[in-house]
């Protein structure tokens, strides 16, 4: 796959947010940045990209988990499946089967100190596997059921020692040791599967290259495309039973909350070369890699456009679509305009939208150009503004419409490399 020349689709658009929160930092205030010297909405990329991974996993009917508590995911199992009797042993089963592959820097999430060391159930850091991965690995504890029944705590606590002394926990003697390495291979590959959702994100163990795959997308943190204040929203509740006998004055209860509101720019990129090289090393039975690249790039493409984070959505949801979507099909490299809005759009009494649109209809082509259009395979874009935007590729009724044409782009760009590589 190194051998085929880049192709990148990248995509763009604006959505006019109403009061809201979509995403919070720390003390539960809209996330923000600065921007041009000016404050901005900056919900994360990671804010972005949850609400589209649990939609596309929802699609393909092929889940991914990500967890620390995948020991009582496969303790589950074993009581539910094979039927053993103690959650307990089950759970502490689970950990000493993930510990026996091996998995550099993967630990026992523990409690206290020295004697009073304990297993909270969980790994010390979240793993991110196929859906099918706990009852896979549950299958191989049963093949050692009377060994992992026997462990006590003593063990758990000698396996995750080992760990944090850098050592392999496969060598505590008397245990895990004991496990076959055709066992322990099996345990690495299930643990490292990936899915079609996991090719596009990604995922990492820090201290183990092995189990890293390199996600394909790109996704931004959102900008606003103008300055930005948090805005407080002072809120009561009313006693129902207060209001009713009028005994007591004031509210049941009151409180401020912070929300904001304007224009948000997103972008997100994928690299389909990797998306291919991803899904082929995913263990899947795939007949045409590129067909499938191609399938969860369009399930992405629309998802993105259509889905916004939905934190504080009971009381400032943000349900609302894009007034621009800009698609685009590169051979050379992904390219965001961000820079459109360095300086910040104001309001000339016709709202941020219009003026947002406006300025990334002029800003695209002077981008373009310093890049040089030999590298644009296509372009276009979705909008609700009435003028045309003549720099942004030819104007689509629907974003389905428009996706299906980039697609179909991206298609006949791929079938040139492959016979060229021939």
């Amino acid at each position: 796959m190194s051998s085929l020349s880049p192709l990148h689709i990248t995509i763009t658009t604006l959505h006019e947010l109403p009061p809201s929160n979509i995403n919070r930092d720390d003390t539960g205030a809209p996330k923000m940045t600065v921007f041009g010297a000016t404050p901005r909405i900056a919900p994360s990329s990671q804010s972005q990209k949850r609400p589209v991974r649990l939609q596309l996993q929802d699609l393909f009917d092929d889940p991914a988990v990500r967890t620390r508590r995948l020991p009582e995911l496969i303790g589950e199992q074993l009581v539910k499946e094979h039927g053993w009797d103690d959650a307990w042993t089950a759970t502490r089963a689970g950990l000493l089967v993930i510990l026996a592959a091996g998995f550099k820097g993967l630990k026992a999430s523990t409690t206290g100190r020295g004697k009073t060391t304990r297993f909270t159930g969980e790994t010390n850091t979240a793993l991110f596997l196929v859906g099918n991965a706990p009852a896979l690995l549950a299958a191989v504890a049963e093949r050692h059921r009377d060994l992992l029944q026997a462990a006590d705590d003593k063990d758990l606590t000698a396996a995750a020692k080992k760990a944090d002394d850098g050592g392999d926990p496969a060598e505590v003697k008397g245990l895990i040791g004991t496990i076959s390495s055709a066992d322990r291979d099996e345990i690495r590959r299930i643990v490292n599967r990936s899915n079609k959702v996991i090719s596009l994100f990604g995922r990492m163990l820090a201290d183990d290259p092995g189990s890293r795959v390199d996600g394909a997308a790109q996704v931004a943190f959102g900008l606003g495309t103008h300055a930005a204040d948090e805005q407080e929203d002072y809120y009561t509740a009313v006693d129902d039973i207060t209001a009713q006998r009028q005994d007591q004055p004031g509210a049941g209860f009151l409180d401020v909350s912070l929300h904001t509101a304007g224009v948000l720019r997103r972008w997100a990129s994928i690299d389909l070369n990797d998306l291919v090289r991803n899904l082929t090393g995913s263990g899947m039975d795939i007949d045409d890699p590129h067909e499938t690249a191609l399938e969860v790039t369009a399930a992405f493409l629309r998802s993105f456009a259509l889905t916004l984070p939905r934190a504080k959505r009971r009381t400032h949801p943000a349900e609302v679509g894009p007034d621009l979507v800009h698609i685009s099909v590169r051979t050379d490299q992904p390219i965001d305009y961000a820079g459109a809005w360095s300086q910040p759009v104001t309001d000339s009494g016709q709202g941020w939208m219009g003026p947002s649109i406006d300025r990334y209809n002029s800003y695209v082509p002077k981008m373009n150009k310093i890049f040089g259009l030999t590298g644009l395979a296509a372009h276009g874009h979705v909008t609700t503004a009435d003028a045309p935007l003549g720099n942004l590729g030819a104007r689509h009724d629907g974003v389905d419409d428009l996706i299906a044409q980039i697609v179909e782009t991206a298609r006949a760009e791929q079938a040139t490399r492959r016979q060229d590589t021939l």
